[in-house]
């Protein structure tokens, strides 16, 4: 069954095929209508997309929605769709040539940005720097999402985020290359069997060398704090359990401010949960981080604003594409390490680390 596409006043309306049902909203219409990614990704922030439901009543959708057979997804008209809907005299909103050389130019600017530590045909682990997102939202002009869906936006091997970073962390990025890899790696990280590794520099160094911070967080939207016993009932039921495992590798001083370098591991996915649980139990936050940090003092500025934190290593199931443990593999894991950026060079320099982080896996 192919998607068929009927006029509708100013609006077309896209029907959903057995085959595509499960799809993310914009994975299944940028298969369908020859645009660049950007400019569907604008009409969804827009909310320019739409289902319509067999009464005729329309319901905005977001780019994470995920459609189901003959769901009718409506579309601007001046957009033109695949199949043989293409033949009807409709002027795309780009010409071809336009299209591909900033589609090209596009993907040369992600390969750039994220490049490529690890790859085989189930998963791809990206090196994501400082400064951008994930994924879309207010404020964000690309995202890392979008970065994927520009290098390959395909059905069958497209990039599929299954986990985020925030913004200024930096380090390795896991993207699935099919839809049952996803699946699978997307359960590993809900049910914590995978292992996450980050080095932070803090601001001022934690009185214990090593330990366990097991406080609940409450995202209030702006920020993540840390449940207090002063708490209320109400914002008590909205707190989270969140677990964070901690060992201080080094300190010393940065001017005239004391600084650790510390590995991390959460054993939880809360939102900034190692940048509140540093801020706010281990009294140091994360030096650079303009959020949680004491104060924005010279001393805890840095040459180019940058947050330290790095997810230095992960570890995943070795799935295949069908998401399935490799029968090959040795451990049934795969661990890849991310180089550190190179801003943290004067820093491991000042405080006398040796650093000998290639990038690489093992399993």
């Amino acid at each position: 069954m192919r998607p068929t596409a009927i006029l509708l006043r100013d609006l077309r309306l896209l029907t959903v095929p057995s085959h595509a049902a499960g799809l993310r909203v914009d994975r299944f219409v940028l298969a369908q209508v020859s645009i660049p990614p950007p400019l569907l990704f604008k009409l969804l922030r827009k909310r320019a997309i739409a289902q319509v439901s067999a009464e005729g009543k329309s319901m905005r959708m977001q780019g994470s929605d995920r459609v189901h057979e003959g769901m009718r997804i409506q579309i601007p008209s001046d957009l033109v769709t695949s199949g043989s809907d293409q033949e009807r005299d409709h002027t795309p909103v780009h010409s071809e040539s336009t299209t591909a050389a900033l589609l090209k130019r596009r993907q040369d600017f992600a390969k750039q940005r994220l490049p490529m530590l690890f790859e085989n045909d189930a998963l791809a682990v990206l090196q994501k720097p400082a400064g951008l997102s994930c994924q879309g939202g207010t404020g964000v002009r690309y995202s890392v999402d979008e970065m994927l869906a520009d290098l390959d936006a395909s059905e069958a091997t497209g990039f599929r985020l299954v986990h985020r970073l925030d913004r200024d962390t930096t380090g390795a990025l896991v993207v699935a290359r099919s839809r049952l890899a996803a699946a699978a790696l997307t359960a590993a990280f809900r049910d914590r069997a995978v292992s996450k590794r980050y080095i932070a520099l803090l601001q001022g160094i934690p009185e214990d060398n090593h330990g366990i911070i097991s406080r609940p967080l409450i995202n209030t939207g702006m920020m993540t704090c840390v449940l207090s016993p002063t708490d209320d009932e109400r914002r008590a039921e909205l707190a989270k359990p969140a677990v964070t495992k901690y060992r201080v590798l080094r300190t010393g001083k940065l001017g005239q401010q004391d600084v650790a370098i510390v590995e991390l591991d959460i054993l939880t996915g809360r939102k900034h949960q190692i940048r509140a649980h540093c801020a706010q139990v281990l009294n140091c936050p994360v030096f650079g981080d303009n959020k949680y940090a004491f104060s924005s003092t010279e001393s805890t500025k840095t040459a180019n604003d940058s947050m330290y934190l790095h997810l230095f290593q992960i570890t995943v199931p070795d799935v295949d594409d069908m998401g399935q443990i490799r029968i090959n593999s040795k451990t049934g894991k795969l661990s890849v390490k991310a180089p550190f950026p190179a801003s943290w060079s004067p820093i491991f320099k000042k405080l006398g680390v040796p650093v000998a982080t290639s990038a690489g896996s093992s399993n």
